[in-house]
Formats: structure tokens, sequence, C-alpha cells
């Protein structure tokens, strides 16, 4: 059946907590390269893309180290939110669903929740005995734009008791085709500014020329001694506003400047600048994305030992991948000098990034007979290995070596009258070494420790949860003399630093009738700094920017609420809600209005307060018209504005008035059809031009508004008693030229053109 995703409410907390659950039928219609291209068409979800091979979930303009990305329960070793071009490890065909949490799950998760969270339900470890003594899934697709893909999935049954899952993937794509040009149209404007030219990788050849009109006067002084050499003068230094000059120790009356023009306003340019030429740091081709290629490949094996109250698991993954940003950068500055000759041409090479990453997983369930308090006790523990690398050409300029260590264990109390629960603890413990010709972090180590309960009521038509979480954070760096330490606020210290968070909330729904329902919930939460936010220095090759770490920053914290309510008749279904969050202390990579030889633009992390607010709505519709047939329709929009509420002057100067690369407002149609073995479904989501313009330095240029289509087609039948499912896929049908605004690499390069793609699904 052909499924719209839509919010859902999920577990016990059914008439509580709004989540979003897509189950594996929705996954298969949804299911792109990265998790946050896969979850951006939810409301108040976008994608915050860093090129076509690293996406993550960007939920209410929050994403990286404030949406904590998880796999059951355990955090991913996942990296992105220190540099967003090192994709999360996900095998997509290894899930059974993905639960998203869009009003914060700090009480649950902790404080990397703050903004939201998502959780993969992972296949490597069976939960249940299969069906069948042995079944198996392939999966083979080819797109016109898009590489091919292919995945095989094995399970079966060893004896009563043991159950088994085998499987492995792997995708591979040469460079993408866009419509039109790589670069946004800015980047070939004359009137561009230097930072914009530096974000677009263009060299502004420049000349600028002094506005002569406004010098009262021309100097005595350089008029007689511009000839001699030790004075070292320039007619540029004729020009002057001072009546006298001083020579020999004696006052002598300046000559007038017969240019001059009286009366001018206060804002006339002191310079005229002509544009004699614009060129690209390398090469690009009308309608490619460069260096846009991807490859990965993955394998996971899992066992479970499965009895009626008790069930024990372990598995192993695997996954490597090699894909590049399509961006530029050079191996080494430049070195000073004044000999023309000695000046070399600069050479950019491509940033590609190449990730390997191994872990161990082990589960435990046990269901507690003959309990009054306890219902069932489930533990987790996971071992996580990576070997993440960024390249400028063939050359690593960074290297980091992670280990997390992660253990979960959660009591779920019995429903006793209107009352139930879940109370638990967990740990994790992380080291990454660095290594790299120009590395921008030192190796560093973190503990983060939580303790936490989420007790929820059910009184008539009254349900409610209340919770609360103690977290304890500790974050070290390693001194060492291979490091260039931070030249930001700071001073680079790399001081030790340890953390005591406190999470709470509180959520209340009242189902005035059987239609209709309000709901209502506050939170506070609270965030430590990560490692690149307190100890990050030299250049950060993989988003274009010399990234300085400030190691005193606080904690984050914000206090929340939000507001929602439902309606609901025979098959039609709205909601909607309004969402506020005031943070103490956010913590941003902020402009300094410098920028480094090779295009680096030079940023320093910063605390500061801030606004987020928006709201979200969406309208559901679906009907059954005979056994195996269907019709669903679905329609969304959502806003969201992060506005600066400090008295912060830098911020203003250097951010404005709302942070830049929002996400945009937007709206959107789906619907989806079933006739017996056929199906279909289409979605159109409309990006709006943004109002709310931060600034880099100087004032954001907003991306033109655009529209994505999207569709499928499949056809299901069975042949010697296996089902097979054909399809159809198209992307970016309209072939528009797509530049998300909050994308970094926005100026660079677009999503990708129209793909065509044609899959078979095969169960044996």
């Amino acid at each position: 059946m052909i499924q719209i995703p839509k919010t859902t409410v999920v577990g016990q907390g059914l008439h509580v907590r709004q989540q979003v659950f897509i189950h594996r039928g929705q996954l298969n219609l949804l299911e792109s390269k990265t998790l946050g291209e896969t979850l951006g068409r939810m409301p108040s979800v976008q994608n915050a893309s860093f090129g076509p091979n690293a996406g993550m979930p960007m939920i209410r303009s929050l994403s990286g180290n404030r949406v904590r990305v998880m796999s059951d329960g355990l955090s991913l070793n996942d990296l992105s939110g220190i540099t967003p071009n090192i994709n999360a490890q996900i095998d997509m065909e290894n899930l059974s669903g993905i639960e998203v949490y869009k009003s914060g799950a700090s009480v649950l998760y902790g404080g990397r929740a703050i903004g939201g969270a998502v959780n993969l339900h992972d296949n490597t470890i069976p939960k249940v005995m299969y069906q069948k003594p042995i079944q198996a899934s392939v999966v083979v697709e080819a797109g016109t734009n898009s590489g091919h893909r292919e995945s095989v999935t094995i399970d079966g049954n060893l004896g009563k008791r043991w159950a088994l899952h085998i499987g492995g993937s792997q995708l591979k794509h040469g460079d993408l085709r866009i419509p039109g040009n790589t670069k946004a149209d800015i980047a070939y404007d004359p009137n561009i500014d230097h930072l914009t030219a530096d974000m677009a990788q263009v060299e502004v050849d420049r000349l600028d020329e002094r506005n002569l009109t406004l010098y009262r006067y021309l100097s005595r002084f350089v008029q007689e001694n511009i000839d001699d050499p030790k004075w070292g003068l320039s007619e540029s230094e004729l020009y002057t506003n001072e009546q006298y000059s001083n020579i020999d120790g004696e006052r002598v009356q300046n000559d007038p400047n017969p240019l001059y023009i009286a009366g001018q306003p206060e804002d006339t340019p002191s310079y005229f600048s002509t544009v004699l030429g614009i060129r690209d740091y390398a090469p690009v081709r009308k309608g490619i994305m460069p260096n846009s290629h991807a490859e990965s490949r993955s394998a996971y094996v899992g066992a479970s030992y499965i009895q009626d109250y008790f069930r024990v698991g372990i598995g192993y993954k695997a996954i490597e991948g090699y894909y590049g940003v399509p961006a530029f950068a050079r191996l080494s500055k430049p070195k000073h000098t004044h000999d023309p000759s000695e000046v070399v041409a600069p050479t950019y090479m491509p940033i590609n990034t190449r990730t390997l990453s191994h872990s161990v997983h082990l589960e435990g369930a046990y269901q507690v007979k003959n309990s009054l308090v306890v219902d069932d006790i489930n533990l987790r523990y996971s071992f996580q290995k990576g070997d993440d690398r960024e390249l400028v050409g063939i050359y690593r300029v960074n290297k980091f070596d992670s280990k997390r260590h992660g253990v979960r264990g959660e009591v779920n109390q019995k429903k006793w009258r209107f009352w139930s629960g879940t109370t638990g603890v967990d740990f994790s413990n992380m080291k990454i070494q660095s290594d790299g010709q120009q590395r921008y972090l030192p190796d560093v180590s973190g503990r983060e420790l939580g303790i936490f309960t989420l007790q929820k009521f059910e009184i008539r038509n009254i349900y409610a949860s209340l919770g609360y979480r103690r977290d304890w954070v500790a974050r070290r760096a390693v001194h060492d003399e291979g490091y260039v330490v931070s030249r930001g606020m700071a001073g680079g210290k790399l001081s030790d630093r340890d953390f005591g968070l406190h999470q709470a909330t509180v959520d209340i729904r009242w189902d005035i009738s059987s239609n209709f329902f309000i709901r209502s919930a506050a939170s506070h939460a609270q965030r430590a700094p990560d490692f690149n936010e307190l100890y990050a220095g030299n250049d950060h090759f993989a988003i274009l920017v010399e990234e300085n770490g400030d190691d005193r920053l606080p904690k984050e914290s914000a206090n929340s609420y939000e507001l929602g309510g439902g309606i609901k008749f025979d098959n039609f279904q709205l909601s909607g809600s309004h969402y506020s969050s005031r943070f103490k202390n956010y913590l941003y990579l902020a402009h300094t209005g410098m920028s480094r030889s090779g295009g680096f633009l030079v940023k320093e992390w910063r605390a500061s307060d801030t606004e987020i607010s928006g709201w979200e709505a969406q309208f559901d519709y679906h009907h059954s018209l005979q056994e195996g047939s269907m019709v669903e329709f679905s329609s969304f929009f959502d806003l969201v504005k992060n506005r600066n509420i400090s008295d912060d002057e830098m911020r203003q100067w250097a951010e404005g008035d709302f942070m830049p690369n929002l996400p945009t407002s937007r709206y959107g149609i789906s619907t989806g059809v079933q006739n017996g073995r056929w199906m279909a479904n289409a979605s159109l989501d409309r990006y709006l031009k943004q109002k709310f313009l931060g600034k880099n330095i100087n004032l954001e240029r907003p991306m033109p508004a655009y529209s994505l289509l999207r569709a499928r087609i499949g056809y299901r039948f069975t042949v010697a008693k296996r089902n097979i499912l054909t399809y159809i896929d198209g992307n970016n049908l309209l072939n528009v030229e797509a530049r998300p605004q909050n994308s970094p690499l926005k100026y660079l390069a677009p999503l990708s053109g129209r793909n065509i793609s044609l899959g078979l699904r095969m169960e044996i």
C-alpha cells in the first residue's frame, strides 16, 4: 500500500508526544542518498545539504550538534556535527523504520537532542523469529543521473531459538548533471563583495580608483618629493584634506585641488571600482556539478537467541565511502614575496572525503513476569570505530581516528491504572585522534553520563507526560606540538571543561472530543559545547573556513514551548502547531570580516542569545475504494525564524537580525493511488524566496524560489512464488535550478538535475 509520510503518535505516549515514524514501506518511496534528503519532506524538517553526497536533517533550523542521530537509542559515531562533509554512515536498506522527534528530545537522549532527534530502527540484530526458515530480498536500481545501487538481504532461522540476518549493499555514480551553471549568478556579478566572492570561489580582478573629487588640496610635500626614491611616495598620496604640508620644519600652504567638488553627500564613496574580469578558482563546465562523484559499500551480519520472555543478540556492521564535495582548495598557502618572478599561480584541487567505519552491537531484552512494577528491561551496547579523511586532491589534509563506546539501559514500568513510564541511564565515551598536513582539531576525548525518567499519565481524555534528566559531560584536549592552536578570542589554551546539564519537559494533550484535540508542551534543555566549538583551529578545508574555537564557551540553554491542535472527521485530518525556543548562549560560527589567501573565511565560535519560532500545519485525506485500492492526499506548510535577540553589537554587525543560511518557508502537496497491482504517487514542494535574511558581514543574498516535482509508478507481480516490485522513479522532474538557502554551498552548486531511475525489488 502506498502511504504518504505523516505525523503519527508512537508508543505509550499515544496522545502526548508528537513524533514522526516512517516504516519500511514509506522508506521505499522516500529513500535517497543521504538521511537529510530522505527526511526532507516532513513539515519543519529540511535537508542540511553539503553537496549531493552529504546531508543531515535540519529540524526547525537546527542541525549538527543540536540534532542527535541514533541507532536503536545509541548515538552513531557521527562527525557530521563537527564537519558537515562527513556523512553519517548509514545503510538505508538495513532499516525497518526511522523515528523523528521534532520538538526536542533532550530528556530521553541528552543535550545533543536540544533541537530534536532521529532514531534509526536497525535490522542488524533480529528482534523476532522470522516467518520463514529462510528468506531474502534483492534491490537493483539504475538512474539516468544517479548511477546504480544494489543490495541484498538474507534472513533465516537456525533451529527454534536462533535468528540470523546477513546483507550488504553498494552504490556508485560519477559527476552529476545539473540545469545551467554550477555557480549562482551572483558569482559573476561585478558588484559582488569580496566575502561572497570567497564563498563562490571566484577571483575578482578589480581596479580600485580613489574619488579625487573628495580632496580639497594637493600636497606640496608630495609634489616636491615624489621622484625621490627614499620617500617611496606615489601619486595616490598627492591628494589630501590637510591645508598645510610640513617641509623642512616649515608649514607650507598646499595647492587647491582643481578636481575638488564641494557639498557632496557624506556617503559619497571614497573609491570607484572597475571590475576587469572574474575567474573561477578551478575550471567548471555548464551542466555538470564538479566533483560530485560518490561510491559506497556496506556489509552487516547479526544473530539473536530468542525465547518467549528473553532475547539477546550481537551484530557487526562495516561501511565504506568515498565521495566528492563540489568545492576546491589550495593544498598550501602562498608565501609572501615582493619579487614578481617568484609569484606562482595558485593550484586549486577538489575536496574529497573518504570514510570507513566498523561497529559491534550487543542487545538484550527481558520481559519481567509476575511483577507489579516492571514490565520489561532493555540493555544495549555498541563499539564504533571510524576512519574519516578529508582530502585535497589525493593529499590527506585531515584524518580522524575515532572510537566510541556507548551503553544504554531502560526499565519500562507496568501500567498501573493511569500511570506508566520509562527510567534509564546511558553512558558514552569517545576519543578522536587527528592527523594530517593542516589538521584543525587536536586529539580530544569526551564522556557523557545521563540518568533520566519520563512518566506518563492518562486520566480520562487528558494525557500528560513529565520528564527530567541529569547529564554530566566532560571535554578534554591533548596538548601536542603538532597542532596549531586557535587564533580566536580564547587564544587556544585547550582547557579541560566539565559541564552539568539539566533537562526537563512537560507535555499535555486534551481530547476535547473524538474529533478535536489541543496540545501544549514546555521544556528546558541544556547542551555542552562540542569539540570543534571549544578546540578547533586552522583551516577546515571541507567547509572552506579557518575555524577557531573558544575553550571558554558556556553551556547552551533553551526554554521552549509549543501549542497545537487537530481536527479529524472521517477520512480527513488537519493538525498544526506554533513553537518558540529562546536560547541563552546560542553557539554559532561567527564571521570576523577577514579572509585568508586561498579564499578561506576566518570564523570563530561565539555565544549569543537567539529566538527560534515558527509554524507548521498538515492536512491528510485517506479513502479506501475497495479491497486493494485506495487514494491518499496530503499537504503541508512550514515557516521558521532564527532571530537575534541579543544586544551583541558584534553579532549585529556580522550576522544581522537573523542567522544566515536559514531554511526557507515552503509548502507541498502529495498524492498516492493504488489499484490492484498498480501504485503511483507524486509530490510537489515549493520553496519560497527567503525574507528573513542574515548577513555575512554584507547582507545575505536570497536564492530564487523553486519547485521540486517527484513521481513514482510501480507494479507488483509474482513469478515462481517470488514477489517482485518493478518501478520507475523520477526526481526534480521539472529540471529546475534549485539552490537551498540553508546550504553553505548554495553559491557553488545547486541540487542535482532531473533523474529517472528504473528499479526492481524482489523477495525470495
